[in-house]
């Protein structure tokens, strides 16, 4: 017979130069067998009797977490690796993934406003930004965009379907691109006649009229109130206060065009967040007869978003700091080949995840991405729904 294996002795050696640690864990009090508590994990040493001890429970600490963060985001740009290790038990080594998607999804959108708020333009209107009318360099310039802005606005404003109220919305814009188009060319004129360089751009201040923003015309919360026979009282007064709210942000999206974009990606980490485990589920579906469960499917659908939050910052970054120096379309360019090597990685990451053959896997990419897609329409439209009545 095989000799029994002799018991563990509890392991008392020291730890450093200060002295052993004591036997047993002075939180839990259970037997130590090596420098760490198995029952409750607290370090057999303490702290608070070393200085040195103390500064390397803060090191320690520190470079623990941002070692686990910088494998975590090198494994993420193959992210078959991280997933495949993750699901193999090694999780120590990665930050949890959904920890790592919502790090990743406040960076990102907190980079898009900045990246999207340096593409809208530099003039403004009712304290907000406008076009480029402010940055334009001779007065012909001014002329021409004036003019051009001026016949959208016409065109928009001869739609006989628009509320009541966009016609006042169209009237401050005109008065808005009239005035900034003024000032441009007052500045230009005034540099020239006194020998002066080009002036930076204007940026002016136009109030909208009270007469443009009231609720007269076709609705009116007060007058003409929306009534559904067959909603409660609070539910008709809270349909009047959402389409009232309705009205209000569409006049204000209309007199700053780039604040409805702003909050529009404001609100699709929401959106995301609710589109993980519809990805899961559909990973689920798919691949009904794999032994997996679907919690091991939504680790899969949490890092294949990280992974796209990371590919969409690094779009964005590329956005924010590559315009000052190369042409819009160089840096489109460069952007699209970036989306479309995350496509392939995506493929190329179920492939290594699932182990199908290329044929099968192809038609379940593809399958889920239309559906996954088409679902994020309505999930994008919902958003841009929730921006206008909140």
């Amino acid at each position: 017979m095989t000799k029994p294996l002799d018991p563990i002795e509890p392991i008392t050696a020291t730890m450093s130069h200060d002295g052993p640690h004591p036997d047993n864990c002075e939180n839990c009090k259970t037997t130590l067998q090596g420098s760490y508590c198995h029952v409750c994990g607290q370090h057999g040493h303490n702290p608070l009797k070393s200085f040195r001890h103390a500064l390397e429970d803060v090191f320690e600490s520190f470079w623990h977490v941002d070692g686990r963060i910088f494998r975590t985001l090198r494994d993420l740009l193959l992210p078959w690796r991280v997933i495949n290790n993750y699901l193999a038990g090694q999780r120590v080594r990665y930050i949890p993934p959904l920890r790592i998607f919502v790090i990743l999804s406040l960076v990102t959108f907190f980079v898009a406003h900045f990246a999207i708020h340096s593409e809208t333009g530099a003039v403004r209107f009712n304290g907000q930004d406008t076009d480029s009318i402010a940055a334009a360099t001779t007065v012909e310039d001014v002329q021409r965009l004036r003019d051009k802005a001026l016949a959208g606005i016409d065109k928009g404003a001869a739609d006989k379907d628009n509320p009541a109220f966009v016609a006042g919305v169209m009237a401050a814009a005109r008065d808005a691109v009239q005035a900034q188009a003024n000032a441009r060319i007052h500045d230009l004129e005034d540099a020239k006649a006194k020998g002066l360089p080009v002036p930076p751009p204007t940026t002016i201040v136009v109030d909208v009229p009270e007469s443009h923003s009231d609720n007269s015309g076709d609705w009116n919360v007060t007058t003409k109130p929306v009534q559904v026979s067959w909603l409660p009282g609070f539910a008709n007064n809270a349909l009047n206060a959402a389409v009232q709210r309705g009205a209000k942000n569409a006049k204000r999206f209309a007199r700053d065009r780039s604040a409805l974009f702003q909050a529009w990606v404001g609100s699709i980490p929401t959106a995301l967040f609710f589109m993980v485990p519809v990805f899961a589920l559909l990973l689920r579906i798919l691949y009904l007869f794999t032994p997996w469960t679907y919690l091991e499917h939504l680790v899969v659908a949490l890092y294949s978003h990280a992974f796209l939050l990371l590919g969409s910052l690094l779009c964005f970054l590329l956005s924010l700091t590559l315009r000052a120096v190369l042409t819009a379309g160089a840096v489109n360019t460069m952007i699209t080949l970036v989306i479309l090597a995350m496509m392939t990685i995506l493929l190329w990451t179920q492939k290594r995840v699932y182990q199908q053959g290329w044929m099968l896997t192809l038609v379940k990419y593809f399958t889920i991405g239309s559906i996954y897609w088409f679902l994020l329409g309505f999930g994008a439209l919902f958003a841009l729904l929730l921006v206008f009545l909140k």
